[in-house]
């Protein structure tokens, strides 16, 4: 049996991502990122988890009396893969409490599970360790997931979602509620909306935003490239572009156009501005789903390109 084809198979089963704590009387504590937790019984609760017998923290877990699983937030990548390196002190980036038992317990994540170690297995090359809870806790954070050997988030399958709005939630009628056209012109229009009134202030309209924005980056740009980040028309950009140049914020070069000076100190507060209503705006996701936001926003504009 190939062990590399057992692991890909084994990754087709999405699993949450989990960092295990006890406290080391010797060193300080100990902290292992670990998918391999599960529950076992209810009545007394039980769960388990199971760690390398390879592994440096092997030992501690062994003889720790407690124990404590973080189960991970979307939004803690970062705290997976530090313990999941091999470093002396894996504490001093993140932060944390300590339970009534002297365990840490790192801050953000979404569940937590206090437990007494009861019984250790033998499990192959792994030993696997069953805790009983004894506290346990739950915030309306989303876990981080594991699959197919990355990260993912979880969401609603559509299924579900659509028993949901059947059962008591309100359903939208109309065929552009959720159609994809809708939903992101609507979304670009109201975003935009929200950041035209800042750009008044500025002595700056949408279209010569969407222009100067445009030049973040590029030294020269001609119509075409400029029609392309700016989406606007020719007659429209054209119309723009001479506002701009009367203004003094771009001069016309035998490329096309380029910012002036002035141009170049206007533009930076503008993407001053600009991060800040994105940054509204995205202060509805946590940062693994802003991320993944962008990134398929980036998928759909090279499908449709």
């Amino acid at each position: 049996m190939s062990a590399k084809q057992f692991r890909n198979a084994l990754g087709q089963f999405a699993t949450g991502v989990t960092v295990v704590t006890a406290a080391d009387g010797d060193t300080g504590f100990v902290g292992t990122t670990a998918s391999s937790f599960n529950s076992v019984s209810v009545d007394p609760p039980l769960i388990l988890w199971s760690i390398d017998k390879g592994a440096r923290g092997r030992a501690v877990y062994e003889q720790a009396t407690y124990f404590v699983v973080n189960v991970l937030a979307a939004d803690q990548v970062t705290v997976s893969n530090n313990f999941a390196r091999q470093q002396e002190d894996k504490f001093s980036t993140v932060e944390y409490d300590l339970d009534d038992h002297g365990v840490p317990v790192l801050r953000g994540c979404s569940a937590y599970f206090h437990c007494q170690t009861r019984y250790l297995y033998e499990g192959g090359d792994h030993l696997i360790i069953v805790g009983e809870v004894v506290q346990f806790d739950a915030t309306e954070r989303d876990g981080l997931l594991f699959h197919q050997g990355r990260y993912s988030v979880s969401d609603v399958h559509p299924v579900a979602a659509s028993t949901q709005a059947q059962v008591g939630e309100p359903q939208e009628k109309s065929f552009a509620a959720n159609y994809l056209h809708y939903l992101v012109g609507r979304c670009f229009h109201q975003l935009l909306g929200r950041l035209e009134h800042l750009l008044e202030r500025q002595d700056i309209n949408q279209d010569e935003y969407r222009v100067l924005a445009s030049f973040s980056g590029l030294e020269d740009a001609d119509l075409p490239t400029l029609q392309r980040y700016t989406l606007l028309d020719e007659h429209t950009l054209v119309s723009a572009l001479h506002g701009l140049e009367k203004r003094g914020f771009i001069q016309p070069v035998a490329q096309g156009h380029r910012l002036s000076h002035a141009g170049q100190e206007r533009l930076v507060s503008l993407m001053a501005i600009a991060k800040s209503n994105e940054a509204d705006m995205l202060g509805a996701f946590n940062a693994e789903e802003a991320q993944q936001f962008k990134e398929m926003l980036k998928r759909a504009i090279c499908w449709t390109a």
